[in-house]
C-alpha cells in the first residue's frame, strides 16, 4: 500500500491538513504511561475480559513497545493478550490512524506495521470511552481502505523535533462499521 502523503495534501472533500504544536516524544510517552491512569485501564480491561486474571504495562522504550505492545493481559485460561494503547486528551468524533511516523525518513506509522498485538485500545479520556479494535480486523480494513481514507478525510500532522508524524482522522462510525465488515470473509465461487 502506498500511504505516503502528497506534498499538497489530500485531495478529498475534507482534504485539509492540520498541524499541531511541536511534540516531544519522551513527554508524550510519559503521558501515555501515566501511573494515575492504571485504575482506569484496570476497570476497562476487567469489563472487556471477564476472565482477566492480571495485566501489566510494558513501560519505556523497549522491544515490546517497538512491536506495539503497551500492555499484557493474562486470562484465566492461560492465554495472554497483547494490547497497544492510544489515548486522546479530548473527545473527538474520529479515530486517528497513524500512517507515517517520520516524514523525514519515511518511517511507516503504526497502521503500516505488522505489530505483535491482538488489540488496539483507543481511549478518549474525558468520557472514559475505549474502542477495543481487534488488530487483524483493523489492519484488514486499513489495507483495503487506507489509501481512500487518506484522500477522503483530514490528515492531522503532529510536529515533533525535526520531523512530522501523519495520521488520518477517520470518523468513528465509519471505522467501526468497516472493521465490523472486515470480520466477514467471502470467497467468490470457483
Amino acid at each position: 500500500m502506498n500511504s505516503s502523503p502528497a506534498t499538497n495534501g489530500p485531495t478529498g472533500p475534507h482534504g485539509a491538513i492540520k498541524s499541531s504544536p511541536v511534540h516531544d516524544f519522551r513527554e508524550r510517552l510519559a503521558w501515555s504511561e501515566e501511573a494515575g491512569d492504571e485504575p482506569f485501564w484496570d476497570r476497562i480491561y476487567r469489563k472487556a475480559f471477564p476472565n482477566l486474571v492480571n495485566h501489566m504495562q510494558t513501560s519505556g522504550d523497549t522491544v515490546s513497545q517497538r512491536m506495539g505492545i503497551d500492555r499484557l493481559i493474562m486470562l484465566a485460561n492461560g492465554h495472554t493478550l497483547r494490547i497497544d494503547e492510544k489515548k486522546r486528551e479530548q473527545d473527538w468524533p474520529d479515530i486517528l490512524l497513524e500512517y507515517l511516523s517520520n516524514d523525514q525518513t519515511n518511517a511507516p506509522g503504526w497502521m503500516n506495521k505488522d505489530l505483535a498485538i491482538d488489540y488496539l485500545a483507543y481511549a478518549f479520556m474525558p468520557s472514559q470511552r475505549v474502542y477495543l479494535f481487534p488488530w487483524p480486523l483493523l489492519r484488514r480494513a486499513w489495507l483495503e481502505f487506507g489509501d481512500q481514507w487518506i484522500e477522503q478525510y483530514e490528515t492531522k500532522i503532529a510536529r515533533n523535533s525535526g520531523y512530522n508524524t501523519h495520521s488520518v482522522a477517520i470518523p468513528t462510525n465509519v471505522l467501526t462499521q468497516t472493521v465490523q465488515r472486515a470480520m466477514i470473509i467471502e470467497l467468490q465461487p470457483a
